[in-house]
């Protein structure tokens, strides 16, 4: 009896960033702080993935409040923005994308700006950015060259723990958070049979 041949990865950007997300956790330790200040390091923490626009993911995150264990379902999260505008044009690869990204964890917003850099940023997110970044790297759909550079834009929000996220038509965000935003992400998505899966 043959073999069946693989199915080929999904050349979606949705697919592909759910698919590099789902792999972020592996070997990823995290420190989370509560409200009391206590610490509780976590090994492969979960992290939801989810993809749409503004009003979309502030709806999600509502949504998840409302379960039982509210913000520890939800966040952190990882999070795409749409609408993609894939260029089609480069006859090297199937699609060429600059996408906007949010690597997000719960907060206080009675904690000062030293404190969030110590409890969020540096115990959380940023451990969060670097797997990304990693997985990205990783995954044979995408080509960074021969020097693996992933272009991109990095910036950290100190705001919307403390002022409060909001989407383009003014919404809050259910609850407070700290969050990475990545900015024109370069993504070269390759051809189905360029590089081994």
């Amino acid at each position: 009896m043959k073999p069946r041949p693989k199915t080929p990865q999904s050349r979606d950007i949705t697919k592909i960033i759910e698919d590099v997300v789902a792999k972020v956790h592996s070997g990823l330790v995290v420190v989370y702080t509560d409200y009391n200040e206590e610490t509780r390091e976590e090994q492969e923490p979960g992290i939801s993935y989810v993809f749409g626009n503004t009003q979309y993911i502030k709806a999600y995150l509502d949504e998840m409040s409302k379960g039982q264990y509210g913000a520890d379902e939800k966040l952190p999260m990882i999070a795409l923005f749409t609408p993609i505008v894939e260029d089609r044009n480069n006859p090297d690869y199937h699609a060429v994308v600059k996408v906007n990204i949010l690597i997000a964890c719960k907060t206080n917003r009675d904690w000062s700006n030293e404190q969030r850099r110590d409890y969020s940023f540096a115990s959380v997110l940023r451990p969060i950015y670097a797997r990304f970044l990693e997985e990205l790297k990783a995954d044979g759909r995408l080509d960074f060259g021969y020097k693996d550079n992933i272009r991109h834009s990095y910036s950290e929000n100190y705001s919307y723990g403390k002022y409060g996220a909001f989407t383009s038509t003014g919404d809050e965000v259910s609850e407070p958070i700290d969050a990475i935003d990545i900015r024109n992400l370069e993504l070269k998505i390759t051809h189905q049979n360029c590089r081994i899966q």
